[in-house]
């Protein structure tokens, strides 16, 4: 039996590497935490085979079922682990598209170490802060990206017919619409391409039976969806959908669609400066430069299955732009997996063309003498192809503040004040994730019922309180009366158990009377507070905020973490706004200069401080410092 030639060799050991390097780096960041942002829910839903936030992510939800039976440490380092495992996949899939591309910008004297060229800008791609984050987390873009990125390779796969390209593209793009339907549309056009394509090539009478195979193999991918109805019931499930109302509703993202679009705050312009500050900050600038060089050199020699690539990648960041991005969010940076990854491998075409220009360029004194042939293979080949070994480092560190333990730390600060059989309402989303991670997971305080402000009005949650103790029937009535509960009927449910309240830009100028701080929420009380109560609870809140804070400071990644600051600055925030509106002037500055060591400049702080200078006590007219909408001081 003969060797293999060498450029077999070269190209089947990228090739594992191209899998194997993302997969093991999404081992490594697997984090044992629940996490921030939507993670706990999606643990959460993933271990209890529930119904997330809409649309749904029902393939995601059995994805993290089947993770979270591994046998491996805690839920979400189950599923973080099947994220590094769909990273590798993703690697893998970009290798068999960035391989062919570099031959062909190359051309016919490619040399034997294009493999090489070819996996080191698939690294510069997954490697990346805006991609690998997603394997250190419970969360829908890795897989989101694995399909997306599966659906550009099924619709330019060169050894399968046109039909099984067209087939297999609709199925996968159909995959990723139950996964995370918003980023598989951005996924559309390589699918739709490779649809055109075997339309042009059938003849008239074959198209009804071509049309009836594609939507076989949408609806295939689509069935998904049939696990809302299926799991109505369970109670991992934040939605809970029963008729069909309720799956439009869900699956269309109803609740979300105000958040898009002329709905968020800043305009178009600087909603795509975001979105390219993420691309540059997981390919690096030089990274980014050859992405954007390869999409036009691809562009101007007509390659084919670039130029298709280059329309997914345009696709994707004209649409994460619509939505609105927002700095420093890795949900944000999820939305651009896909495009991210293919603009790394579209970066090859750059390198491969600046390869054939110097290799073909006459000799000096023409042109470049060896030792500047030399220089610029090194600048213009080969830092654009290892520039994935200081990104990689630099997002590995990224990932440490989700394998920490704050939101651990804050969850437990939470519940650990509660008394037995408490009610809390919850405003803040991360807050009742953590809490519902706590409970479902972990069972944690079963005693305690959790009240889901934001989402009181989705199908299913109302009777779910009211399933629990139908005691809540008045609060749950003026949620969907007013959208907000009446202060006398809170007094009356904390007359029958306790009550607790976190204090929100919803509630908090109505709240102040008859709430006093404990901790990380507000006890609801039966009548009026007492001044002597404000300034009996404000030491104690006072060392509970310290206590905190510094727990949150021993955690890994803490001071890279913007989440774990956020919680503190919230919580010293209202603190402050509640005492102000008490007369607790001194109680107020000392809240104000614990949040403002955090935000010094934020308007609402700066503002309050001024109203609180001067000696003496008495009630603050906080309504022009209150932050409105939803966000954070």
């Amino acid at each position: 039996m003969s060797d293999p030639p060498a450029d077999d060799a070269f190209e089947d050991v990228a090739a594992l590497l191209a899998f194997a390097v993302p997969a093991a780096a999404g081992a490594l960041v697997a984090g044992g935490s629940m996490g921030f942002y939507d993670a706990p829910e999606l643990a959460s839903c993933g271990a209890g085979l529930g119904v997330s936030h809409p649309p749904g992510h029902p393939l995601f939800v059995l994805f993290g079922a089947l993770a979270s039976m591994l046998p491996i440490g805690p839920v979400p380092m189950r599923i973080a682990l099947a994220g590094g495992l769909a990273l590798g996949l993703v690697g893998r899939l970009a290798f068999s598209l960035a391989l062919p591309l570099a031959r062909s910008v190359a051309g016919p004297r490619a040399p034997r170490w294009m493999p090489w060229l070819a996996l080191g800008h698939v690294l510069g791609g997954t490697l990346g802060v805006a991609v690998l984050r997603q394997a250190s987390r419970a969360e829908v873009y890795a897989l989101a990206a694995l399909l997306a990125v599966g659906s550009a390779a099924a619709a330019l796969a060169p050894s399968m017919s046109a039909a099984a390209r067209a087939r297999l593209a609709v199925l996968v793009v159909a995959l990723g619409g139950a996964n995370h339907h918003f980023i598989a549309i951005t996924a559309v056009p390589a699918a739709l391409m490779a649809v055109v394509d075997r339309g042009r090539a059938s003849r008239v009478r074959d198209l009804p039976r071509v049309v009836a195979a594609w939507a076989a193999m949408g609806a295939a991918g689509l069935a998904a969806y049939g696990l809302l109805p299926l799991r109505a019931s369970a109670a991992a499930s934040l939605v809970r959908v029963r008729t069909v109302g309720d799956l439009v509703w869900t699956v269309t993202a109803r609740a979300f669609q105000k958040n898009t679009g002329s709905g968020v705050l800043g305009d178009y312009r600087e909603h795509l400066l975001d979105v390219i500050d993420w691309l540059g900050a997981s390919l690096s600038p030089l990274g980014l430069l050859a992405g954007i060089a390869g999409v036009v050199i691809v562009a101007r020699n007509r390659v084919s299955s670039g130029v298709r690539l280059g329309v997914v990648v345009l696709a994707g960041v004209l649409a994460r732009a619509w939505l609105g991005s927002v700095a420093g969010n890795p949900d944000a940076a999820g939305y651009l997996a896909p495009a991210v990854v293919l603009l790394g491998v579209l970066g090859v075409a750059a390198t491969a063309r600046a390869w054939r220009a110097i290799d073909e360029a006459p000799a000096a004194p023409e042109g470049p003498s060896s030792s500047n042939r030399w220089l610029l293979r090194l600048v213009l080949v080969v830092a654009p192809a290892v520039v994935f070994v200081p990104m990689g480092a630099k997002a590995i560190a990224s990932t440490l503040g989700d394998r920490g333990d704050a939101p651990e730390v804050m969850t437990a600060a939470d519940l650990a004040a509660l008394p037995a059989r408490a009610v809390v309402l919850a405003y803040a989303p991360d807050t009742v994730f953590r809490l519902r991670y706590a409970q479902l997971v972990e069972g944690e305080r079963p005693d305690v019922l959790v009240v889901p402000a934001p989402f009181v009005p989705w199908p299913g949650t109302t009777n779910a309180l009211l399933g629990r103790d139908a005691s809540l029937v008045a609060v749950v009535r003026d949620f969907l009366s007013h959208g907000a509960p009446r202060m006398p009927d809170l007094m009356e449910l904390a007359a029958r158990r306790p009550v607790r309240l976190e204090l929100d830009p919803h509630d908090i100028l109505w709240a102040v009377p008859v709430v006093v701080p404990r901790g990380t929420f507000a006890e609801v009380r039966t009548e009026p507070t007492s001044m002597i109560a404000v300034h009996a609870a404000a030491t104690a809140q006072r060392q509970s905020v310290d206590a905190l804070r510094a727990a949150l400071a021993l955690s890994p990644g803490a001071d890279g973490e913007p989440r774990i600051a956020e919680y503190v600055l919230w919580r010293a925030y209202h603190d402050a706004l509640f005492f102000a509106a008490r007369g607790a002037r001194s109680e107020a500055r000392t809240a104000v200069a614990t949040a403002r060591t955090l935000a010094p400049d934020a308007r609402e702080l700066v503002g309050l401080a001024q109203a609180l200078e001067g000696s003496g006590d008495g009630p603050v007219d906080i309504t022009p410092f209150v932050v409105q909408g939803v966000g954070h001081p």
